[in-house]
C-alpha cells in the first residue's frame, strides 16, 4: 500500500518574508528557485482550512481562504503589524514530500497567487480555552476588475445621463442592412 508523506508549505514575499508549513513546529526548508536560501518554515499550529485551487482558466480568477487556528498572542501581534506589508505580496504555494524518516525529500511548487488581505479573528472562549484565528485571503487572477454594464447607444440612454445631448437621436431609424452617411448632405 502507498504512503503518502505531504505537507503544504506556504511563502509569502512580505516584509519580512513568512514561510509557513501545515505540520507542527519549525521544519528547515532547502533552497530552491522560490527560496534564496535555507529557511526555517514555523508550524502553521492547526490549519483549519487549506482549500484545493485550480489552474487559471479562460480568465476566471479564483480567490481562497486560509484559516490558521490556535495562534499565539504574540503570532497575532505580528499579524497586525505586517498586514500591511502582506497585501499585494506574491504568495507561492507548494508541497512538501518527507522520506521514510520523516526528513525533508523534495518541495514542489505548484500555485502563485497575490495576497488580497490578512484579518485576525476576535479571540473566542471554548470550553474555557481561548482560540484566535488568521485568515490569509489569495487570489489567482485579477479579481478587482468588474466587467461594466452593457452599454446601449440609444436616444433614451444618453438624455438619461445628459439631458440637452441629442448625438443619439437618430439611433431608431437605424435597422440591419440600412446604413447612414455621416458629413454633410
Amino acid at each position: 500500500m502507498a504512503s503518502y508523506r505531504e505537507s503544504i508549505v506556504a511563502r509569502i514575499a512580505c516584509d519580512p518574508p513568512c514561510l509557513l508549513w501545515s505540520g507542527v513546529g519549525p521544519l528547515l526548508i532547502p533552497a530552491d528557485t522560490v527560496i534564496p536560501e535555507a529557511a526555517i518554515a514555523l508550524g502553521g499550529s492547526e490549519l483549519i482550512s487549506i482549500p484545493d485551487f485550480q489552474t487559471l482558466i479562460n480568465g476566471t480568477a479564483e480567490r481562497l481562504d486560509f484559516t490558521v487556528s490556535g495562534v499565539s498572542e504574540e503570532t497575532v501581534r505580528l499579524a497586525l503589524d505586517d498586514a500591511p506589508s502582506v497585501k499585494g505580496a506574491r504568495v507561492d504555494i507548494g508541497i512538501i514530500g518527507f522520506d521514510e524518516n520523516w526528513q525533508v525529500d523534495y518541495v514542489e511548487w505548484e500555485g502563485v497567487f497575490e495576497a488580497r488581505s490578512l484579518t485576525v479573528s476576535r479571540p473566542a472562549e471554548q470550553n474555557g480555552q481561548i482560540t484566535r484565528s488568521i485568515t490569509l485571503t489569495i487570489v489567482q487572477g485579477d479579481t478587482t476588475r468588474a466587467r461594466a454594464i452593457n452599454a446601449f447607444f440609444t436616444d433614451a440612454d444618453q438624455r438619461s445621463k445628459f439631458p440637452t445631448d441629442a448625438i443619439f437621436s437618430h439611433v431608431a431609424g437605424i435597422n440591419a442592412g440600412t446604413s447612414r452617411r455621416f458629413g454633410p448632405k
